[in-house]
């Protein structure tokens, strides 16, 4: 069965200096820069990689699939921890499942839950020993109409009608 990695979003994002202050002007752009860096270490391996983040106005409850990588947005009636111990309880005791969160009550969720974990700082470190991390801040990442366009046709096909 393939690996499944399941990353708590904006904790794993605040690991990059770069990400955490652009989040600041440009949460769109922070997250695609993560999700890039996250395709990149995917790349070549048999991963599912799975990342959550809290929802706002404009992402509450979006899916979509973008450069093979999962993205959830958390309901406005719910946070991304909510949804991640969701998704831990529901996969409970399986070996394939991988948690990225420094979230301590994840954490300890997880691990009653029988499933492994890492912390955001190490696969942070894992991510940029395999990758040019910078790039955000060497090149312009400045979203093009056309990418903003992709960003929310994609939010609208992966839209879940309430049930």
């Amino acid at each position: 069965m393939k690996q499944q990695i399941l990353i708590d979003g904006y904790n794993l994002l605040y690991q990059f200096p770069e990400l955490r202050k652009r989040l600041e002007r440009d949460a769109m752009g922070a997250r695609d820069i993560l999700i890039s860096y996250l395709a990149s270490y995917a790349a070549g391996r048999d991963f599912a990689v799975v990342v959550v983040f809290d929802g706002d106005k404009y992402t509450a409850g979006l899916t979509g699939i973008k450069q093979g990588i999962k993205i959830i947005f958390s309901k406005s009636t719910e946070d991304a921890d909510f949804v991640i111990k969701k998704m831990i309880h529901k996969n409970g005791g399986n070996s394939d499942l991988l948690v990225v969160s420094s979230d301590k009550e994840i954490e300890n969720f997880a691990k009653l839950c029988r499933v492994k974990t890492i912390l955001s700082q190490r696969f942070a470190r894992d991510i940029v020993e395999i990758l040019p991390i910078g790039l955000g801040e060497k090149y312009n990442t400045q979203l093009t109409p056309e990418e903003v366009k992709e960003w929310l046709q994609l939010f609208q096909e992966g839209k879940n009608p309430e049930k």
